[in-house]
This record gives structure tokens, C-alpha cells and sequence, in this order.
């Protein structure tokens, strides 16, 4: 009987997807991203293509987030279940700081048909709103929220310790180091994201039915 034969199947591999696609598409869409430092406008002149492109990749890879984290939530059922849903709450915030994002981008595409001095305007216009820091919360949640739930991979015994050390390491470097880095070092820190819930999401699809029913009972702290 084929694995996807029951509802089983389907949320397992539905979780697996979740994992894998959420973490790489943030990869693609750092690639895709043709800002570089530059403001809506500036980006929306030059590149247009190019940032719808990329908000929708963002869009998508916000939606995958949901899946992924109910994948770690089930997993972690007995051991790391407080951790898992701390980090699914954190999570989630940050996914809708990704959605947010993403809106405001395709909308701000619309400036580059107007008086660019207009345009510009707006823009520092919106940059000074304070509701507009919210979206700086929400996706600070992102990285706590990833820290939390690869730490509960670990507590599980789906991951060895150095998936979340990694995921840490991430994420603090985020908070501390300054905004103008090389872009390659994003690349590489998305990419180590990628890594680890990409491993999760191997690991997922691996599992049979059974298995994936009864992943809370896998012995903790495996050694890859």
C-alpha cells in the first residue's frame, strides 16, 4: 500500500515539504532579491521584475512555514513539546512579518509611475511611520522562533546538537552584527537555515506512516 494511501501520508509529506520549502525558498528569494541595500523606489525603478518575483518567493515560503512548524510540534509531542510550541508561537509572528513584507513590496512597486521626488518622499514617509516598526518585531520573532523549534528538533532526538547550534549562532549573529554586511553573508546564513530544517524535512519524508505516528517515542539525541 502506498505510503500516501491514508491521511497519514499526506501530513507527513506535507510536513516534509513544509520543512524542505520553507528553508530553501528563503535561499532563492535572498538570491532573487534585487534591492541590495536600495530603497523601494530605487528597486522598484531598476529591477521591477525582479521584486515581484521575490515578494511572491517570500509569500510562499511564509505559507511553507506553517507546515513546518506543525511538523515539529508533532514530532515533539513528549520531549521538547513546551520548546516546540514557544517556537511555533515566535514562529508564526515572523511568517506574518514575511506576508507583511511582502505586501508592502508589491505595492511599493507602484512608485516607479510616479514624480520620483513624490516618490521618495512617500517613501521616508513610511520608512518614519512607527507602526511600521511592527514589522521589525515580527520578523525578529522569525529567528527566536526558528531557534526554539530547532532546539526542540534536538530535545526530541530528531537532530544532533549542532542543528540547533547552528540555528543559534544564526540567529544571534543576526541581532548583533551590523546591517551592511556583504550580501554573501546572508546567503550563508540562510543557507545554514536551509541545512538544518532541510535535514529535518529529509528525515520526515524518510519515516514510514507508523513512524511518523509514533515519532514523539524516537530516542532523544541522535548522533547526525
Amino acid at each position: 500500500m502506498s505510503k500516501l494511501s491514508d491521511a497519514r501520508g499526506v501530513r507527513r509529506v506535507t510536513a516534509a515539504i513544509g520543512l524542505v520549502g520553507f528553508s530553501v525558498l528563503l535561499v532563492v528569494q535572498d538570491v532573487a532579491d534585487s534591492s541590495a541595500g536600495a530603497g523601494f523606489y530605487d528597486t522598484a525603478v531598476a529591477h521591477p521584475s525582479q521584486m515581484t518575483v521575490s515578494a511572491l518567493i517570500l509569500l510562499v515560503s511564509a505559507i511553507l512555514t506553517v507546515p513546518a512548524i506543525g511538523a515539529i510540534i508533532h514530532q515533539a509531542r513528549d520531549r521538547g513539546a513546551t520548546l516546540a510550541h514557544l517556537g511555533a508561537l515566535f514562529t508564526l509572528l515572523g511568517a506574518m512579518g514575511h506576508m507583511g513584507l511582502t505586501t508592502v513590496e508589491l505595492v511599493m512597486r507602484s512608485l516607479a509611475g510616479g514624480d520620483p521626488a513624490q516618490m521618495r518622499a512617500f517613501e521616508d514617509r513610511l520608512n518614519a511611520d512607527p507602526p511600521i516598526m511592527l514589522f521589525f518585531v515580527l520578523l525578529s520573532s522569525f529567528g527566536i522562533g526558528l531557534t526554539l523549534l530547532a532546539w526542540a528538533a534536538w530535545r526530541a532526538g530528531l537532530i544532533g546538537w549542532w542543528g540547533p547550534a547552528l540555528i543559534t549562532t544564526v540567529a544571534v549573529a543576526h541581532m548583533v552584527l551590523p546591517e551592511d554586511l556583504p550580501a554573501v553573508v546572508s546567503l550563508v546564513a540562510l543557507s545554514a537555515i536551509a541545512v538544518v530544517f532541510g535535514w529535518l524535512g529529509i528525515r520526515t519524508l524518510r519515516l514510514s506512516n507508523a513512524d511518523w505516528e509514533g515519532a514523539a517515542a524516537v530516542p532523544a539525541r541522535v548522533s547526525v
